[in-house]
């Protein structure tokens, strides 16, 4: 069975890239406790400023779902929330599979 991988786009309002990425890096280490890998975390060069793209390894499809609900009653979670909810204008998340031709 093929590795199941979590695309996330968020868009980050002007002025909250710093406040993010800081609220961020706390978040990472307790999604990796649940069995989610951080690939890698980019922000754009071109194109909307303030875009960060996340891509997280998963072992399965419902290790996300149980991942996420796991995530949210740890006792970090409502302070990464509140940052989120004032720094992230948009979030987009999608389940990817790689192609056959993909490395």
């Amino acid at each position: 069975m093929s590795k199941i991988y979590v695309h996330a786009t968020l868009k980050i309002r002007i002025g909250g890239y710093e406040r993010f990425c800081e609220a961020m890096a706390k978040q990472v280490p307790i999604l990796e406790s649940y069995g989610w890998k951080l690939v890698g975390a980019w922000n754009t060069a071109v194109g909307r400023v303030y875009a960060v793209i996340d891509l997280w390894e998963l072992p399965d499809a419902n290790s996300f779902f149980e991942a996420t609900a796991k995530w949210r009653t740890h006792p970090d979670f409502a302070a990464f929330r509140a940052v989120a909810k004032e720094v992230i204008e948009e979030e987009n998340v999608t389940m990817v599979n790689k192609v056959p031709y993909s490395p």
